[in-house]
Formats: C-alpha cells, sequence, structure tokens
C-alpha cells in the first residue's frame, strides 16, 4: 500500500500534532509489512522533517514544485491532486487542519479536537473558519480517527457518522523514561524544585489560572517556582502582560522551542506536571510526563483524565481554587505523589507509537475498501 502522508506538521516543532506526525510515520516506517509512505511536504516557510529515524526504502520525501498554497491550487487541476500528485497513492491521510483536495485515493482524516467548535474563543478570530474547513473535510473523508475515548464527542459535535470514527490513541515515545539515580537536572537550571506546564500560549490551555493558583501559593511561599514551555499561538497577550507584571516574576521561568532533550529533562525532574486545560483532543505532555513518572494535574471530564486514568490528580478547570487545591495536594502529600507518579508510568506503557501505527494501517485498509465498495456499486 501506498500512503499519501501530510507531514508538514513536523517540519515546524516537536511537540503537539507535530510529534504525531513524525512518530506514527517513523513507525510507519519500521514495520516489516508496513506501508511505503509519499510524505507531502509543500510550504514556503521552508523547515525540516528529522528523517533520522525513517526507515530507508520505505518513504519518499516530496517538497513540491511549489508552496503549499501554490499546490492548493494544483491540487484542484483534473490529474493533479493530491491523490495522484507529487505522488499517486492508495489512501491519503489528513494529519493536521489543512487538507489538501483528494479525488482519486480514499481519504482518511484525523480529527484531534474540535475546541473550536466548543468555545470559539479557544482559536479567536479564525474559528468559523477553521469550522467550515474542517465540516468540508468531514465530508470528503471516508473514516476519521480521534485520538482519545472522548474525542469521540468532538466527533458527534462536529456531526460525524458514528459509523466513521474510528479511535487510535497516541502513543509516546521510548525517549521518555524516568530519570537514572545520578541523571542531572536540566541544562541552566537553578536546582530549586519547579512545577512544569508545557503547551502553547493560548486560552483552552487554562494559563491564567495556574497563574493565579501560583501567585495565591507564593504568597505563602508554599510553592516551587514554575516553568512553561511552550511557544506564543494566539490571544495569549493578556497572560503575557500578567506573567510580566506578576510581583512573582522571578519565580517564573518560560521556555520557548525547547528541544526534546530538554523537555525530557525538564519531564524527568519536575514535581508534577501541572495541566488543567480546559479542552484536550488528548494531551500529549500528560503522557509523556507519565512516562518520565511524574504526578500530574488535569482537568476532570477531560481527555488528559482519560489519559491519566486513576492516578491522575483530577481538579475543575475553571475554578482556580480547586486548582490550587491541586497543587496544594501534590506538594503536601508526598507519599500520595510517589505512589500516583507509579500508576501513572504503568498506564503509560499501554500507549505506544507502534500500536497507533498498526491500527492506522488497519484504518487505511479500511478506507481503502470502503472506496472500492463505492467504485463497484457506482459501475452497477
Amino acid at each position: 500500500m501506498r500512503v499519501g502522508f501530510d507531514i508538514r506538521p513536523a517540519l515546524f516543532g516537536h511537540a503537539g500534532i507535530s510529534r504525531y506526525a513524525r512518530e506514527l510515520c517513523t513507525s510507519f516506517t519500521e514495520m516489516e509489512d508496513g506501508p511505503f509512505m509519499e510524505l507531502f511536504a509543500p510550504t514556503w516557510r521552508g523547515g525540516k522533517v528529522a528523517t533520522t529515524h525513517f526507515k530507508e526504502g520505505k518513504f519518499n520525501m516530496h517538497r513540491g514544485l511549489l508552496p503549499a498554497k501554490g499546490m492548493q491550487l494544483l491540487n484542484k487541476v483534473p490529474g493533479f491532486d493530491a491523490g495522484r500528485w507529487p505522488a499517486k497513492v492508495d489512501v491519503f491521510h489528513w494529519t493536521d487542519y489543512v487538507y489538501p483536495e483528494v479525488r482519486s485515493a480514499a481519504t482518511v482524516m484525523t480529527l484531534h479536537d474540535a475546541s473550536f467548535a466548543v468555545d470559539p474563543t479557544f482559536h479567536g478570530w479564525n474559528s468559523s473558519t477553521l469550522l467550515e474547513r474542517v465540516r468540508n473535510a468531514i465530508n470528503s473523508s471516508d473514516i476519521v480517527i480521534v485520538v482519545s475515548e472522548p474525542g469521540i464527542q468532538d466527533a458527534e459535535l462536529m456531526g460525524v457518522d458514528p459509523d466513521r470514527v474510528r479511535v487510535v490513541p497516541n502513543g509516546v515515545s521510548p525517549m521518555f523514561q524516568p530519570a537514572g539515580a545520578n541523571e542531572k537536572g536540566p541544562k541552566n537550571g537553578s536546582g530549586r524544585p519547579f512545577l512544569l506546564t508545557v503547551g502553547t500560549i493560548e486560552p483552552r490551555k487554562n494559563y491564567p489560572r495556574i497563574l493565579k493558583a501560583l501567585e495565591n501559593l507564593w504568597d505563602r511561599d508554599s510553592a516551587p517556582d514554575w516553568i512553561i514551555v511552550g511557544n506564543p499561538g494566539w490571544d495569549y497577550a493578556d497572560f503575557l502582560n500578567g506573567l510580566e507584571s506578576s510581583r512573582h516574576r522571578q519565580r517564573i521561568r518560560w521556555i520557548q522551542n525547547a528541544d526534546d532533550q530538554e523537555l525530557l529533562k525538564l519531564y524527568q525532574h519536575c514535581t508534577a506536571l501541572v495541566y488543567p486545560s480546559l479542552h484536550e483532543g488528548f494531551g500529549l505532555p500528560v503522557l509523556e510526563a507519565m512516562a518520565c513518572k511524574r504526578p500530574v494535574i488535569i482537568g476532570d471530564n477531560t481527555a488528559p483524565a482519560w489519559v491519566a486514568g486513576d492516578g491522575g490528580m483530577r481538579v475543575q478547570s475553571r475554578k482556580t481554587d480547586s486548582i490550587q487545591e491541586g497543587i496544594e495536594r501534590i506538594l503536601s502529600e508526598s507519599a500520595w505523589a510517589r505512589q500516583a507518579a507509579a500508576v501513572l508510568h504503568r498506564r503509560s506503557q499501554e500507549f505506544s507509537w507502534e500500536a497507533a501505527a498498526k491500527q492506522t494501517l488497519a484504518v487505511y485498509e479500511e478506507a481503502v475498501a470502503l472506496r472500492g465498495q463505492r467504485a463497484k456499486m457506482a459501475t452497477i
């Protein structure tokens, strides 16, 4: 099977959908009887995918003759859709929220989340545009993948026929492991304990409430420092202004563009991951922290709570007091925190990118069969 795979998310980042595209593709190329990957990667911004772990002979990288917008126009021309150009494929996988036109192959899309439909403020001014784009892709896709059981609700909200939804959970890279006994902490670190939050600076990540909860605790000197790892997304100005003007600014460190090794060290040595996001499709930072045997604070009734299972410290994400109480318990009940971390670590071993690739390949095969059935019916 030849798979058209939109690898563009992996060109410009390490986390979130970038990691999803890169790790899933890596696992496909490592499968002995896996598909051949035709990687769709046109973009005017350049970018680079680290193909070091992609098995040679199992993929082609197509940067395209034109930048992304030019390719979108070319794909509309008869005979040049993304199922044929830049390579003829059996199935095309839309991995992100940009959908090159496909007419001559089966189509699979991953709906990572529908936060833009849950609350338009989560994605700012372009929420309506994104909503329309995703709905059009849903109407064109043979099968829709969601990355967690709660993701089924997002698919239902978008009007996806339940018969076309498949749950394929994300995995966790083997690089995320607990720290060894003698391993040092993050470079340039102070050596002091710290709480960690990983994620784009955007409204649904709930940074203002985390900051307020920590400021209340810092007023009593009853919480460690806070390290934030994430790039600016949208509607972040108010939070950054609040961060810069905080009376405890010296206790906050903001890191942009952390590479995998730096992120690993931060996970391994944090006191806990604080992740009371308002809405997620999965929550990869939660799983990565779990794999590093660290406790996690997550919002109740969210996808990250499903990922964490029974070991997560669940809080009410929209209540600052609840977030503060969750942090206090993690800090004050060290025996409970250690036990929770052990439970979370065991839970993390239920997720792997190898399993995700096998399940996704089964979805590809199903999508190709469905397209074949439709073509056969059309000739009757």
